[in-house]
């Protein structure tokens, strides 16, 4: 089932970004006027056309390239630089079993941070040998972790093995094969002999990146600006996990702030706190409380994280167990 919506929505996507625009354009041109269109106008909308495709093109690639050859490198650079750090597996899931030479497993780990204090973390692997037991509950293994957070993807196994997957890549040759075979194709059976002219801001050429920009603004609005901010599964949230210094804080108050996400009310706690130079902090946390939690917000006390560095960076201690 999970995976017959991830097609449908790219089906749907690939619909709104290639199909509509075309349905519209293709059901509505007239050539009749072509003579009399400007045509310088048409060369700088020829230009806004190659202009979005190449930004559509290089940053797709560059993400692929992120995605692939730079994580293995960052990888590499962890397995030989990184800071290993002994954790046990306290919870071991098999999330898929694919055959039997290779299983996807959720683990919870309890290990050490680099103050000493003890954390839990999740990790999901993929097990190329599962009938060796490696990875069990009780096993100990060997996490390799990057002490500046700057190599992504920050933490991994010792002795993991990296494969590029290159389908992506042809995925991406495809389309621009497919985008550049269009352009010849469009001019070959719309020009009418008045070259470029045909080419208005309607034309699928222009319409179509420009919808793949408003998607990817959407996306990046709503799962890195909105759930990103309300989330802990990013790199800041790890560095301070990992680097940061168990504390109680006092909850001074705890009040909603009106803001809703999936129905579930945002909480602002005001909180005092005392940092390993004894020097007392005010700060505030704001975090999605699901509505089973509501009634406990009456707590006077909760353990928090923060870095030495900079106490004002703070999170709560069960917030960063879920990561």
């Amino acid at each position: 089932m999970g995976k017959f919506f991830t097609y449908f929505w790219v089906v749907f996507i690939m619909y709104f970004i290639f199909a509509h625009p075309a349905i519209i354009y293709y059901s509505t041109v007239s050539y009749s006027d072509l003579a009399n269109v400007n045509g310088k106008t048409s060369l700088i909308y020829l230009g806004i056309s190659l202009l979005l495709w190449i930004s559509v093109f290089g940053i797709t690639f560059y993400l692929i390239y992120k995605s692939s050859f730079l994580t293995q490198k960052n990888i590499a650079y962890l397995l030989r630089y990184g800071k290993r750090v002994e954790a046990k597996i306290i919870e071991a899931k098999t999330a898929v079993l694919q055959n039997k030479k290779f299983a996807h497993k959720k683990l919870v780990l309890e290990l050490k941070n680099f103050n000493r204090d003890t954390i839990l973390h999740s990790l999901e692997i993929n097990d190329s040998r599962p009938q060796e037991n490696r990875y069990e509950e009780g096993n100990w293994i060997t996490l390799i972790i990057d002490e500046n957070f700057k190599k992504a993807p920050y933490i991994t196994l010792d002795g993991i093995k990296t494969k590029v997957n290159y389908s992506l890549y042809f995925i991406w040759l495809f389309f621009l094969a497919a985008i550049i075979s269009y352009y010849v194709y469009s001019y070959k059976t719309e020009n009418f002999g008045y070259g470029w002219r045909f080419l208005s801001f309607e034309h699928p050429l222009i319409i179509s990146p420009l919808v793949i920009f408003f998607i990817g603004f959407i996306f990046w609005l709503i799962f890195v600006k909105l759930m990103g901010k309300f989330s802990f599964r990013n790199k800041s949230s790890l560095e301070l996990k990992f680097k940061g210094q168990k504390t109680i804080a006092k909850i001074i108050s705890a009040e909603q702030t009106g803001t809703y996400i999936n129905n579930q009310p945002q909480v602002k706690f005001e909180l005092t706190y005392t940092d390993i130079s004894g020097k007392i902090h005010h700060n505030s946390i704001k975090k999605i409380v699901s509505l089973m939690e509501i009634g406990n917000l009456q707590q006077k006390e909760k353990e928090i994280f923060y870095l030495i560095d900079d106490p004002n960076t703070i999170a709560f201690t069960d917030d960063l167990y879920e990561i």
